[in-house]
């Protein structure tokens, strides 16, 4: 399993989550609240960044990703990144009637700050 890193910007509220070491990666806005930056070379997920993180863990309110449906050709690859490991451990993909969105799974505010 590749090494997870987790950074909190408090200042920002913002939480980056990068998986393995860190490599230039193409950033895909899923809503102005969730970026996925996935490895070019390899198609896998290099990390995540999650904006009002504290908003987020404090809510089961679903995080909606109206811009997933804006690239039909990369819409496949962004769905099995966003449904496989290690994304899973932090977000969890709901389809709903409004269409897709994600709820938050981990970690918690607490342990962003610690970690």
């Amino acid at each position: 399993m590749r090494p997870i890193r987790i950074t909190y910007d408090p200042e920002g509220d913002i939480l980056y989550i990068t998986f393995g070491h860190p490599t230039e990666a193409t950033g895909y806005q899923l809503s102005d609240q969730i970026l996925l930056r996935v490895n070019p070379q390899t198609q896998e997920v290099a990390g995540l960044t999650i904006r009002n993180f504290s908003v987020h863990t404090n809510t089961t309110q679903e995080i909606p990703l109206p811009e997933l449906d804006e690239d039909p050709a990369v819409r496949p690859l962004l769905l099995q990144l966003l449904s496989s490991s290690p994304v899973t451990h932090f977000l969890h993909v709901v389809k709903g009637a409004q269409g897709l969105s994600v709820r938050l799974l981990h970690p918690s505010l607490q342990e962003a700050v610690v970690g």
